[in-house]
């Protein structure tokens, strides 16, 4: 008869020697995790804080500027299809804003037809005048180049100059672009500036097209 009794026991007792074990398995895993993201943070607060940058953070920011001129052609096409609605366009005006660090930062155009460096600037490009030509074409995204790599010039600031290929939009035809009749550069910086995230403002790293004034 007793022993009849013991077999229930036992088994609510290992019930709840289970049930303890998988709670205090649940709290050390929930630890881990909370230690893991605190680890996390720590990491991303420390690369997005430090003073310099090693190569690599380097050559991933110089990606990251040929993608932002890239980008840039991308919204001149929108900004410059007047058959595009205004909202459209404005929000392509803001866009390219965004992408340099100032509105008086130039892009360096040298044609085959006319030889010479044409400078055209951020205003410009952004509130173009009638009979004032600006870029109106197609920024080749594959042509993209680090034609100078960033170097450190002081003050937190790296700088260097990307270059592309460009194919103006009286030279593109009805199959698709033709052949790229210009080139181009432009500067671009890496910097830091201050980022709010959530309650914590930290002073990250971000890429800029554009010269330092």
């Amino acid at each position: 008869m007793r022993r009849l009794l013991y077999i229930p026991t036992l088994i609510l007792l290992y019930l709840l020697f289970t049930a303890k074990s998988c709670d205090n398995q649940e709290r050390a895993d929930d630890v881990s995790e909370q230690k893991q993201i605190t680890l996390s943070q720590d990491s991303i607060r420390s690369n997005f804080e430090s003073d310099t940058l090693s190569n690599a953070s380097l050559r991933a920011f110089e990606g990251m500027g040929g993608m932002k001129l890239a980008d840039l052609g991308d919204y001149l096409m929108i900004l410059g299809d007047t058959a595009v609605a205004e909202t459209f366009r404005e929000k392509a005006r803001e866009m390219i804003r965004g992408l340099f660090l100032s509105e008086n930062s130039v892009v360096r155009l040298t044609g085959q037809e006319n030889p010479g460096i044409r400078e055209v600037s951020v205003n410009t490009l952004l509130n173009p005048v009638k009979g004032n030509p600006v870029i109106s074409g197609k920024i080749i995204p594959d042509s993209v180049r680090v034609k100078q790599p960033l170097k450190w010039i002081g003050k937190a600031i790296y700088a260097g100059t990307l270059s592309f290929a460009y194919i103006p939009e009286d030279k593109m035809n009805k199959n698709g672009p033709g052949p790229a009749s210009v080139s181009g550069t432009v500067d671009f910086l890496v910097t830091r500036h201050e980022k709010n995230f959530g309650k914590d403002t930290l002073m990250i790293w971000d890429v800029f097209l554009g010269n330092k004034e």
